[in-house]
């Protein structure tokens, strides 16, 4: 093995342990405050923070143009006129988020005096145009985050990106818990997230972090950004489309109190997935394009080692969950939120499928990112059709079980492309499932166990 196959081993085993570790703690923090406020204010309210969740992250993925992306996978990514091009197209994606924001919370507020929202339903709740304005404030602040943030996670130094987002969170959380403690209402989930966002952006200009960011506008960055982020754009539309979708259609088919319940199963059932995936966009992902970059060769054996680990864990975890789900709720929440079990139980099987949307992330890596936006449409166009339909005819649980069942198309259409694509161990792609059977073993002795 050459120093530079060392080296890039090296530095990816830091940045996963960093990784992992903040990842870990800022669930932990998640949790724990979760277990609380859940405790200090009612479930309508969480489904209220939902909707205002999925619309400004929708904004955010609409207007994405892979600033990240372009970073990590340019050649030209540690250049100062670079760097400084992307800081300044952030800003600007910043107001627009924001802007666009305000125009949506105004559109809200009037379609509910003239009646044409339910008040039945999450969009009719008439606290929702006022708390979407106050929280579009958040978009304006990350866009003046230090631009430094995306050169460290390119270098693969993980270790200052992931202090900032712990010390953010941690500050956040602390206030909202005092205000819901105090006040009982749903501004602690707003104030607590503006000061959250304010604490990372302002963290991030710190020295240590790297050198100061300048307002540019270098012409060929531009155009070399457009062009690589034409296709992260129409990946992220669709991404937020898919990744919200669920409750961006079931917002408008239930009420604010059951969305809140949905999205505590939801958290529950994402806190492993969102730790893979965390590792796959910050550490794999620049893993994968510097071997491309550097020893294409050795691509397919590094992708298909990461395979492994991966799959072992998402699978075990679903079998767990899938064993576990109902007595886990109960175990943690009150008889308010109990029908978040069931859900949970079901939820678990999008686990399934984690490790093979890593090849979303080797199709961006060697500048593929059209097979990324296909992949995503396949199961996209599956949610969105088959969702409402089984909702009318079998309720919330036909809707849950579609919800996690499309994630397993998304399994289908990653093999296809890398197929025809890439490249395919189709017996590596497998190992992982009995792992499944172990999980739900475990989970049902586990249960078995604290029952009695």
């Amino acid at each position: 093995m050459n120093s530079q196959a060392i080296s890039l081993k090296k530095r990816t085993f830091k940045a996963g342990s960093w990784v992992l570790t903040g990842h870990l703690f800022s669930q932990f923090l998640r949790f724990g405050g979760n277990l609380i406020l859940t405790r200090l204010l009612v479930p309508e309210m969480f489904g209220v923070m939902a909707i205002v969740n999925v619309i400004l992250a929708g904004l955010a993925m609409f207007s994405d143009v892979g600033l990240l992306q372009n970073i990590v996978q340019s050649k030209r990514g540690e250049e100062r006129d670079y760097l400084n091009t992307a800081w300044t197209i952030q800003i600007i994606r910043g107001f627009l988020i924001f802007s666009i924001t305000l125009v949506i919370s105004a559109s809200l507020y009037y379609l509910n005096q003239f009646g044409y929202l339910s008040p039945d339903t999450a969009y009719g709740n008439t606290d929702l145009p006022l708390i979407l304005a106050v929280m579009s404030i958040t978009a304006a602040i990350a866009g003046f985050n230090s631009i430094q943030l995306s050169l460290l996670n390119r270098k693969l130094m993980m270790g200052k990106l992931v202090m900032i987002e712990i010390i953010s969170q941690l500050v956040g959380l602390v206030f909202m818990i005092l205000w819901a403690w105090k006040t009982h209402d749903i501004w602690a989930l707003v104030f607590g997230t503006v000061i959250s966002s304010s604490t990372k952006m302002i963290l991030s200009h710190t020295e240590n972090i790297g050198e100061r960011c300048q307002f540019c506008w270098d012409s060929e960055t531009v155009s070399e950004i457009i062009h690589f982020g034409k296709w992260i754009f129409a990946s992220s539309i669709l991404g937020f489309l898919l990744n919200q979708g669920d409750r961006l259609l079931l917002g408008g088919l239930i009420s604010a109190e059951m969305l809140g319940v949905y999205s505590v199963a939801f958290f529950l059932a994402t806190a492993v997935k969102d730790l893979l995936m965390k590792l796959v966009s910050s550490v794999f992902f620049p893993v994968l394009s510097e071997t491309n970059r550097n020893n294409p060769s050795e691509l397919e054996s590094i992708y298909y080692k990461v395979r492994y680990k991966i799959d072992a864990i998402t699978m075990f975890a679903a079998g767990i969950l899938y064993s576990m789900g109902s007595y886990i709720v109960a175990t943690l929440y009150d008889s308010r939120y109990s029908e978040a079990g069931w859900m949970l139980q079901t939820l678990s099987i999008t686990l399934i499928s984690v490790g093979y949307m890593l090849a979303s992330q080797c199709f961006l890596a060697t500048g593929k990112p059209k097979l990324e936006m296909v992949q995503i449409a396949v199961q996209l166009l599956s949610l969105y059709l088959l969702l409402p339909i089984s909702f009318y005819f079998y309720g919330m649980r036909g809707a849950v079980w579609v919800i996690a069942l499309t994630s397993l198309i998304r399994l289908i259409c990653s093999l296809v492309l890398m197929k025809k694509y890439l490249f395919i161990r189709i017996k590596s792609e497998f190992y992982g499932l009995p792992f499944i059977a172990i999980g739900w073993l475990v989970g049902s002795t586990i249960r078995k166990i604290l029952v009695v």
